[in-house]
């Protein structure tokens, strides 16, 4: 029986409902494979070894049963891939009773018997197998009760299922598989390469570089399943608040804030999950509070639905927590984002959704033209609540994902989540700080990341420029000169083009209005600044007059805010870095092109080593702003003739005699850096 490796594990990778999950599974496939290529590869050196046959009969039963297993599993036929995962482990028992009883004179003599150690390396992966198919058995386990979720779904109330349940059944089979993957581990370690045929030498070593992975993703899980139970009103009722951030019209976390929602969870089962628009909490909040100045020239009052100001996630997180609460709403215990982005990708997997009530049909291609038109122009007036189809479609679009069986289906769902999460089309915040800590860890939250050399971010808001935003191409160009004696300077290009003035949709047609801030690193002095629009800020009322109160965190960066004499540029500190802020127009079918030019904060090589050549490193975080689809990204680094490179990342940086280039996306965050050995 030949299997392909790759195949194998291509044609049965599936998630179980997240990333913990899905590595496990296609390891009993490397496994499985390598008890095969390990026994099959063993060459007996004496008639004492003519266990062989009857080891290789065993072992390829076990593997064979072991595919049979995975492959139940994939099709969710759980009862039939239990079976197989114990009749495996049985097989392999066999093939490691047969090697016991030859094993120990066998062993003893290793050294002295040539190829006598293939003997040992087939052995272990003897019980390779059988820790792996224990382990295939409690992660098929797993498998079942996830699959039990979208049966649950719904069925809220005290009498409905908890998934606290389901938590504490997955942490006892995750622990019983992170065990036998630990002396699965134990014995992969023991097996020497050489003694496996040359042609499945990579395999082994995927397997290799894949198991500690694995296993620390279950420890990852087993470390942390407290927070989750917390996360589940496991310790009380929580409740979370869900902001769609529409990102045709973008502001700093993702986009404008149109809708909103509130998830009440409480010892693990969903109490409810109410969607509405944005303006009907912002139309009961009574206290005036002053907006930051851009904000001002479209609303005299702040508010929830601008609440999104800050670019750093968890501060802004926490002002639209402050909002909710201002307008009557309860105190929240989290805050979760997305963008139509999310929707769009699950509308992919679903297939089409008709919308009888609206006469329209959703699909990723025509959501965020039809959902703009059916809020700004085709909705009931005398109900006056434009937001109604999104509320009305998120219910119908959930059914549907979770009507999906298939484990294919399943693992886009899945993927489709993560993806958005690295992306950050979803953001998440926390107020239980031990999660907060772990949504930070996997860069899920949004915040303005730490740099120790250059940093550098583009945040766009659109303040009434419509939905413009959807029709902007963005590219950055950076460019960072390293001086003689170490000292840096940056110059970087934003040009955007706007695409708009042709479309059947009149919100595409209009100017983009850009409040642009441009974060680098703290205490980088500006040098000059052209191409965007200098504008003077107008207050539209006497706020102290009027006794509106002001908030801490924008009155700080206001009253600290210098502005360049020669450029009009506003620059304060925010999030540990410094902010270069000013206003850009587009109009339709226009491009306009800013720069900066500004010295950073740190200098190169100063500090010497005495007998040697100085080394030093020169890092750079391009940090996404949350919610967009990526800008373009060109880099490049300039150096002296006494520079020399000796490492420098990514892999694929372009080297040249002007200095390296970095040409890509920033649909992610984006890392780079080079050590330079500087020449006495």
């Amino acid at each position: 029986m030949e299997f392909s490796l790759m195949d194998l594990i291509l044609s049965h990778r599936f998630t179980f409902g997240c990333r913990l999950f899905a590595k496990p599974v296609q390891l009993f496939v490397f496994t499985a494979l390598l008890v095969s290529l390990g026994i099959g590869g063993v060459s007996y050196a004496s008639k004492g070894l003519d266990a062989k046959g009857k080891v290789l009969g065993v072992s390829q039963s076990g593997f064979e049963n072991l595919a049979s297993a995975i492959n139940d599993l994939s099709n969710r036929n759980f009862e039939n891939s239990s079976k197989r995962f114990a009749e495996a482990h049985e097989k392999f028992s066999n093939g490691s009773e047969i090697l016991e009883g030859i094993g120990g004179s066998i062993l003893d003599v290793a050294r002295f018997v040539p190829y006598a150690t293939k003997v040992s390396s087939g052995r272990n992966a003897v019980e390779a197998g059988k820790h792996l198919s224990l382990a295939g058995g409690y992660m098929n386990e797993v498998a079942h009760t996830f699959s039990e979720i979208e049966n649950l779904v719904g069925k809220f109330g005290d009498d409905g299922f908890s998934f606290l349940d389901i938590l504490k059944m997955t942490e006892k089979n995750i622990s019983l598989a992170k065990a036998e993957l630990d002396a699965a581990q134990n014995n992969i370690d023991k097996i020497v390469i050489t003694d496996l045929p040359e042609d499945k030498r990579d395999e082994f070593f995927l397997l290799k570089e894949n198991m500690p992975d694995i296993r620390k993703s279950l420890d990852f899980f087993l470390a942390n399943s407290h927070i989750l139970t917390d996360l589940l009103g496991g310790n009380g009722p929580r409740k979370y608040l869900f902001l769609f951030q529409n990102n045709s019209e973008m502001r700093a976390t993702g986009g404008f804030i149109g809708s909103y929602g509130l998830l009440d969870i409480s010892n693990g089962r969903v109490k409810n999950f109410f969607i509405d628009g944005i303006y009907n909490p912002d139309g009961q909040l009574k206290e005036k509070i002053v907006p930051p100045q851009p904000i001002q020239k479209i609303s005299a009052a702040w508010s929830l639905h601008d609440s999104n100001w800050f670019a750093d996630f968890p501060m802004s997180a926490k002002k639209a927590i402050t909002f909710y609460e201002k307008t009557g709403g309860p105190t929240v215990d989290g805050v979760v984002t997305f963008t139509p982005a999310l929707i769009k990708k699950m509308l992919a997997i679903t297939g089409p959704i008709e919308m009888p009530e609206y006469e329209v049909t959703l699909d990723e291609n025509n959501f965020t033209e039809v959902t703009q038109y059916e809020v700004e122009v085709d909705y009931d007036k005398e109900e006056n609540e434009p937001k109604k189809i999104l509320a009305d479609l998120a219910p119908i679009l959930l059914q549907k994902l979770l009507d999906k069986k298939d484990i294919e289906s399943i693992s886009k769902i899945v993927q489709v989540l993560l993806l958005g999460l690295d992306e950050k089309h979803i953001l998440i915040y926390s107020s239980n700080p031990e999660l907060q800590r772990i949504v930070s860890q996997q860069g899920w939250s949004g915040e303005i990341l730490p740099s120790s050399c250059d940093y550098l971010s583009v945040i766009n808001t659109n303040i009434n420029g419509f939905k413009t935003d959807a029709v902007v191409e963005e590219k950055i160009e950076h460019g960072a000169e390293i001086q003689e004696d170490g000292s840096i300077v940056d110059t970087v290009t934003i040009t955007r083009r706007h695409t708009g003035g042709n479309s059947e949709y009149e919100w595409f047609n209009k100017v983009n209005a850009d409040y642009m801030r441009v974060y680098v690193p703290e205490g980088a002095k500006l040098l000059e600044a052209s191409g965007h629009t200098r504008e003077a800020h107008k207050q539209p009322l006497d706020y102290d007059a009027l006794n509106f109160k002001r908030d801490a965190d924008v009155e700080r960066e206001e009253r600290d805010m210098i502005i360049d004499p020669e450029s009009g540029t506003r620059i304060y500190n925010e999030a540990g870095k410094t902010v270069f802020a000013n206003w850009v127009y587009i109009s339709p079918q226009e491009e306009v092109s800013v720069t900066y030019k500004y010295i950073l904060p740190v200098r190169m090589f100063q500090v010497s080593i005495d007998g040697s050549n100085p080394v030093d490193s020169y890092s750079l975080v391009f940090q996404k702003q949350s919610g967009s689809y990526g800008s373009l990204l060109e880099s490049r680094i300039q150096y002296p003739s006494s520079y020399e490179i000796k490492w420098s990342f990514p892999e694929n940086m372009e080297k040249g005699s002007d200095g390296v280039r970095i040409n890509t996306d920033l649909s992610l965050d984006r890392f780079a850096g080079v050590v330079f050995e500087k020449k006495q």
